[in-house]
């Protein structure tokens, strides 16, 4: 597919010794995983990063290293089982991404990483809440923040605190809900020191497109509608397609929720535009559940978009 030809991995050596410069070539392997993933997502991704894991720990089993690459060995295998969880996540492929997290969290805790510990929590939390497991999301989320304690930077912690919100909106308990959005607004202000590269993605629409679906599941309506509106302006101009497609279908769920039908039918169909440039199933979840709405409610003007829905999605 487009992911297998615009990417060839770089080969390390099946003996002698590994070195940092191995260490390096494996971590730009990772970015280009992820440079792939932010603009088009994929199934396909998340099976090449699978692969290539096993090709590093095959290399690490057969080569000679010393401690310093030994430890930002197990960091590296760490983050790539990390990415590979994401990208497994992504793809609806539930049971595989937490096995990948759990692997991961065994390479941060051989490489005593508690940074990327937190990062492969905040995405189990952020799973558990999918998922519909509220207390667990939160207690996860609360484990990072307690785990972090001195040595997190703003972004994280406000990051940790959405993932919080976010188990307590799913758990209905609107009081914890607020405060933690509130924890995650002040603490975001906060001078980040040394920005940590995988919280690139994290930004004000970030915590926006939280408290959207945070006020969606405590039926909050016009207060959603109001923050998936500021969520989607943030990440409008950004190269991100999948979140920009997210951000269409969080706003047309949150419109429908709210009744406003035409805001919200228009909202899908912006989103049905970009559906051909990404493969996300986990979002494409999100705007099938918006159609089947529709389907439900037949409003006015839905007929067009119905339409167009049969058109451009896949059949699964």
């Amino acid at each position: 597919g487009m992911t297998g030809a615009a990417l060839s991995l770089p080969s390390l050596p099946t003996a002698g010794r590994l070195g940092m410069s191995d260490i390096e070539r494996i971590q730009a392997t990772a970015g280009r995983l992820h440079q792939l993933d932010n603009a088009h997502g994929g199934v396909e991704i998340a099976q090449i990063a699978a692969r290539y894991i096993e090709y590093v720990e095959h290399a690490a089993r057969r080569c000679a290293y010393g401690g310093n690459v030994q430890t930002a060995l197990h960091r590296t295998l760490g983050e790539l089982c990390a990415s590979c969880a994401w990208f497994s996540f992504d793809a609806g492929h539930q049971d595989t991404a937490r096995r990948w997290w759990d692997t991961g969290l065994r390479y941060a805790l051989l490489g005593r990483d508690r940074l990327l510990q937190a990062r492969i929590w905040s995405s189990m939390s952020h799973q558990a809440s999918q998922l519909g497991h509220g207390a667990e999301a939160v207690a996860i989320a609360r484990a990072a923040l307690d785990d972090t304690r001195g040595v997190r930077d703003g972004e994280l912690s406000s990051l940790l605190h959405t993932r919080v919100a976010r188990g307590h909106a799913v758990q209905g308990e609107r009081g914890w809900c607020g405060r933690s959005l509130h924890q995650a607004e002040q603490t975001y202000d906060q001078e980040p020191a040394d920005p940590l590269k995988w919280l690139g993605f994290y930004s004000a629409g970030e915590v926006a497109s939280t408290t959207a679906l945070c006020h969606l599941d405590l039926g909050l309506y016009d207060d959603a509608v109001r923050h998936a509106h500021a969520a989607l302006a943030a990440v409008e101009p950004t190269p991100f397609r999948r979140n920009r497609l997210a951000g269409h279908v969080r706003l047309a769920r949150c419109l429908a929720a709210a009744g406003e039908l035409d805001a919200a039918i228009a909202a899908g169909t912006d989103a049905l535009d970009l559906v051909p440039h990404v493969s996300s199933p986990r979002v494409m979840a999100g705007l099938t559940g918006f159609r089947d709405d529709l389907l439900i409610r037949r409003p006015a003007g839905a007929a067009d978009f119905l339409e167009r829905y049969e058109a451009v999605v896949p059949c699964p």
